[in-house]
């Protein structure tokens, strides 16, 4: 019994390459249901893949009785024993009409292999009859194949025997008898879709591995010979060449591995030494960047004389100091088309840099802090330069997936450097990040796959809907439909934001009177920034709720002011005394004239503040009981969470002013505090949804944030409630528009967000997006069955392959966006997996529209992350 089509080909490919090497093969594919089995066998092989696409004739009035079939190139079939049947012309054009549609809808997405001289592996999801099979394999052999290998997960017994008489090599996992259907033996047998067939087409499998001619050289530039190692593959497409640095010779390991990837995708290649090895002992020999430069030009100009190299675009791959005898090189010799520098000194290129007119990308691992500093301010000066961090990379990439990293990154910066205007078509580098985003996701083209994934959302008490930025109209859109499916089906009982509670307590009230309406109750939102509540999309979920049974509440810790109005209010309801009491208790924020700042500065001369006159009055306000008020239970409730509010943001203003992490800290803690409450409040089997930026709702353990001491609300309600019962879906953009404030307390605008750099998970899923011509798409990172309580999070970790628990910059734009966090700077180190169950991915982004609202200045904001 197999999980699903993609397990079965998973098994059946270990088989295979269990059994034998396979060069020059080919995979082919029976669609559709054989197309999730080939794929897998196509990549454990690093095969290509292609579809097979064979009609079959059935016999008039018995369509299931095969009596031939007809290929995509016109072949027709007829088994032996129809040739005293009629009308077999007549047969065979009807069923040429019905195969070139299906042909047509698939061969500009994957053009036709050609298969002479190949090893051909027919693949289907298992056989029955076998029927179409045998027609395939008739037709192939007609190609001029090798050999014909027939691989399926399942057979009837009696039709792998027949198999076997047909194909010169038969593999089958399970041959049952008696056999009933193919499908029985597959937990998951849903119809394979046109869209997972055009996914899976267009994250096509690994190309083979390409063969070339390898050898030992010495070069002879201008009476110094320096050994080195020349690759060029058949039919070589640009010539790349090395500069190691730091005294490190032609055969260092990892640019070795990285040449070999680049023959694969068909770069001939040259390592050389750049020193003697009587240089190379004279360690000032090794920084001797002009010295390194010009044995970089003396070989370039010795490898263009080389017959089958003088016509090939260069480019250069430095390392280290490398890097700058690269850069050097490139500003004097007007052969080369781009640079790669990977943990390169381009400082020490300095004088030459702006002469560099080619591309250059710089690529530096996320630990080398000193070396991104250097290589941050060579970017300024290059004229066309990117910067690539490698997450979680020192500076010579030797830990566990960061070469693999460099390697996806150089190759396709060659690929679209060194072709740049040519007519030759070439492979794109294997990138597993996008192998394995392509295999899990599902493209959101309409509401009803909003409400599948809201399906699998219900099982959880708990979601958390995040947003990579504050002012991204999209993502609100998406987070108000999921949340209008799970309150209408699924029976969700509120959504509580990264909002003020007074605020959203207004937004209640209206929900519950239906005067005016909710664009008229945000009008008065005060605290800046307003939009990110005072916008048409909560304007229409707000409308969207008058009727139901669900609230809407503020998860936030800011309004000390507001929530102090708001208990005077409770205080004259509940008897005289008690007015007079909480009126003298509150009487020292007075001299504050509602401005938190104000009163935050006040902490540094006078660090004691107003906590005496007040916390004692609070905790009264906490242990009140309805029966000693004459309050209703929703006001007592909301007179005790502004109560909190206040000793909370007192607290929070208090560590805010001593600048550590603890005013980050008590926010999410107190969020968490709220959301506690909320669901006790609603009953035991009450389910809730929460909206918050995604460096609230992504488990902080997944970031740099836990190192630097700092919690969040996501990983909070993993550990208070498990992981089985919430779930946190993250959201991410690759370009767009965005609204936000220059500065704390500025007038919003609509800013341009620039593509994601490279190397980044955006940067990542928007390729995954181009190859399925899908703007937006989701990818579950975890599988339906909950993880144990009692090993929780490592559970969590294996669920997806382990590429997704790399670090890898994630983009985070809040309330506040300034030129200087644009580009790498507003990108954080994530792990994928362990931050999100599920992630939405919108390729391009348009800004939130803003409801008009009253902006109050003098309101303290958050200090970090300061990108937020």
């Amino acid at each position: 019994m197999f999980k699903d089509r993609h397990e079965a080909g998973q098994i059946l490919a270990r088989k295979l390459k269990e059994k034998r090497s396979w060069s020059n093969t080919c995979i082919l594919a029976l669609p559709k249901g054989g197309v999730p089995v080939a794929w897998e066998i196509a990549h454990e092989l690093q095969a290509p893949l292609d579809l097979l696409f064979v009609k079959k004739i059935g016999l008039p009035g018995q369509e299931e009785l095969a009596i031939g079939a007809v290929g995509e190139s016109g072949e027709t079939i007829w088994l032996e024993d129809t040739l005293n049947q009629t009308n077999l012309d007549k047969l065979a054009s009807a069923a040429k009409v019905r195969l070139a549609k299906q042909v047509s809808r698939w061969r500009s997405i994957q053009p036709a292999l050609p298969l002479q001289d190949q090893i051909a592996i027919l693949v289907d999801d298992g056989l029955a009859t076998g029927a179409t099979m045998k027609a395939a394999i008739r037709v192939v052999k007609t190609r001029g194949v090798k050999k014909v290998v027939v691989a399926v997960p399942v057979a009837s017994a009696s039709t792998a025997k027949e198999i076997r008489k047909l194909a010169d090599e038969v593999y089958i996992l399970s041959e049952p008898s008696p056999f009933f259907s193919v499908g029985q033996w597959y937990d998951d047998f849903e119809q394979v879709s046109d869209a997972q067939v055009e996914k899976l087409l267009r994250s096509k499998a690994v190309p083979p591995e390409v063969q070339a001619d390898i050898r030992n050289i010495d070069l002879n530039l201008e009476g110094t010979t320096l050994p080195g190692r020349l690759a060029i593959p058949e039919r070589a497409k640009g010539l790349v060449i090395f500069a190691h640095g730091s005294g490190s010779s032609h055969k260092s390991p990892r640019n070795v591995k990285v040449a070999q990837a680049l023959h694969n995708l068909g770069f001939a290649t040259l390592l050389f030494d750049l020193l003697t090895e009587m240089e190379s002992e004279y360690r000032p020999n090794v920084f001797n960047i002009d010295l390194l430069a010009e044995r970089l030009m003396l070989a370039t100009n010795w490898a263009r004389a080389i017959s089958e190299l003088k016509n090939l675009p260069i480019g250069f791959f430095g390392a280290s100091t490398g890097g700058a005898a690269a850069l050097v090189a490139a500003a004097k010799t007007p052969h080369i088309r781009s640079v790669v520098s990977r943990g390169g000194r381009p400082d020490m290129a300095d004088k030459n840099l702006k002469q560099v007119k080619i591309p250059v990308l710089l690529i530096v691992g996320g630990n080398d802090h000193d070396v991104i500093a250097l290589n941050e301010q060579a970017k300024e000066k290059l004229p066309d330069a990117h910067l690539a961090i490698v997450p979680g990379a020192g500076h010579i990439f030797e830990e566990p997936g960061t070469l693999t990293e460099v390697i996806e990154l150089a190759g396709n910066w060659f690929v679209q450097t060194l072709h740049k205007g040519s007519e030759l078509v070439t492979v794109r580098p294997r990138e597993e990040m996008v192998d394995e985003i392509s295999k899990i996701a599902t493209p959101l083209l309409t509401d009803e796959s909003l409400h599948e994934l809201a399906s699998h959302l219900a099982k959880f008490p708990l979601v958390m809907l995040g947003e990579a930025t504050h002012g991204t109209e999209e993502f609100y859109e998406i987070r108000q439909k999921l949340s209008r499916e799970l309150i209408a089906h699924f029976g969700f009982k509120f959504v509580a934001v990264e909002g003020d509670w007074p605020d959203c307590e207004k937004l209640n009230e209206y929900v519950k009177s239906g005067r005016t309406s909710a664009a008229e109750v945000m009008s008065h939102f005060h605290r800046w920034p307003s939009w990110m509540w005072a916008n048409q999309q909560t304007a229409d979920f707000i409308e969207w709720l008058k009727g139901r049974d669900a609230g809407f509440f503020g998860l936030d810790v800011y309004s000390l002011f507001d929530s102090m109005d708001l208990i005077k209010k409770y205080a004259e309801k509940i008897s005289p005394e008690a007015r007079d009491r909480f009126n003298e208790a509150f009487s020292c924020f007075e001299s504050f004239h509602r401005d938190e700042i104000a009163y935050a500065r006040s902490l540094i001369t006078l660090p004691q503040g107003c906590t005496d006159e007040v916390v004692t009055s609070l905790r009264s306000l906490l242990r009140l009981r309805l029966a000693q008020t004459q309050l209703r239970q929703s006001e007592l409730y909301d007179l005790r969470q502004n109560a909190k509010i206040m000793a909370n943001a007192d607290r929070y203003y208090r560590a805010m002013i001593e600048g550590d992490t603890e005013s980050w800290n008590i926010r999410d803690q107190h969020m968490l505090d709220t959301l506690d409450s909320l669901l006790r409040m609603h009953g035991p089997d009450a389910k809730g949804i929460v909206w918050a930026h995604n460096t609230h709702i992504g488990d902080y353990h997944a970031t740099d944030m836990a190192k630097a001491g700092y919690i969040n609300l996501g990983g909070l309600a993993r550990e208070k409630w498990g992981i089985e019962n919430v779930s946190l879906v993250g959201f991410g953009t690759y370009e767009g528009e965005v609204l936000a404030g220059r500065a704390w307390g500025a007038k919003p605008e609509i800013m341009t967000l620039p593509p994601a750099p490279l190397g980044t998970l955006e940067f990542y899923f928007h390729k995954v997006a181009s190859d399925l011509h899908v703007s937006k798409f989701l990818v579950s990172l975890t599988k339906d069955v909950p993880a144990p309580r009692d090993s929780e999070r490592d559970s969590r970790k294996s669920l997806r392959a382990p590429i997704f628990a790399l670090p890898h910059g994630h983009r985070a734009v809040g309330v506040v966006y300034q030129s200087r966090y644009r580009g790498n700077g507003a990108f954080v180190p994530t792990k994928l997996s362990e931050r999100y169950d599920h992630f939405i991915f919108i390729d391009k982004t348009t800004a939130l529209r803003a409801l008009p609202s009253s902006i109050e200045k003098g309101l303290l904001p958050e200090t970090w992350p300061t990108r937020l």
